[in-house]
C-alpha cells in the first residue's frame, strides 16, 4: 500500500474559484459555510480530484494509465486540511481511500490501462 498527503489551502481555493469561476460562497467565506452546516469554508470537489490526481500520477508506471475513475466523495475537504490518500493496486485497478483527520473524505476505484495496449487512435 502507498500512502500520500497533500494540503488544501486557501489560496489552492482562492486560486481554483478564480480559475473555474466557481464563486460560490461555502468555498470563500466561513460564516456563509457554517450557515449550510459546515464548519468552515469546503474546498471544491474538483480542486480535491485535481490534487488527487497530482498526487498519485507520479504513482503510476509509464506503461499505465488511468482508463477510469470511479471516486465518491464522502465527506467534505476543508481549507487547511491534510488529506491522506491511501493506494493499493489490486489487478488493473487501484483501490484508493482518501481520509482527513480519521474521516473518510473520499474513497473508489481507479481502473488502469496498459499503454501497450493502447490502440493508435488512443495515441497522440
Amino acid at each position: 500500500m502507498k500512502i500520500i498527503k497533500f494540503q488544501v489551502t486557501e489560496q489552492d481555493i482562492e486560486v481554483y474559484a478564480s480559475l473555474s469561476g466557481d464563486y460560490n460562497q461555502i468555498h470563500l467565506s466561513q460564516k456563509y459555510a457554517q450557515q449550510y452546516g459546515f464548519s468552515d469554508k469546503i474546498a471544491h470537489g474538483m480542486l480535491t480530484m485535481a490534487k488527487i490526481w497530482s498526487a498519485i500520477s507520479s504513482e503510476l508506471s509509464l506503461f499505465q494509465w488511468p482508463d477510469q475513475f470511479d471516486l465518491s466523495f464522502i465527506s467534505p475537504v476543508y481549507a487547511g486540511d491534510q488529506v491522506t490518500i491511501y493506494l493499493q493496486k489490486v489487478g488493473a485497478h487501484m483501490k484508493l481511500r482518501g481520509t482527513c483527520q480519521h474521516k473518510i473524505v473520499v474513497k473508489g476505484t481507479i481502473l488502469l490501462k496498459n499503454q501497450s495496449a493502447r490502440t493508435s487512435s488512443d495515441q497522440f
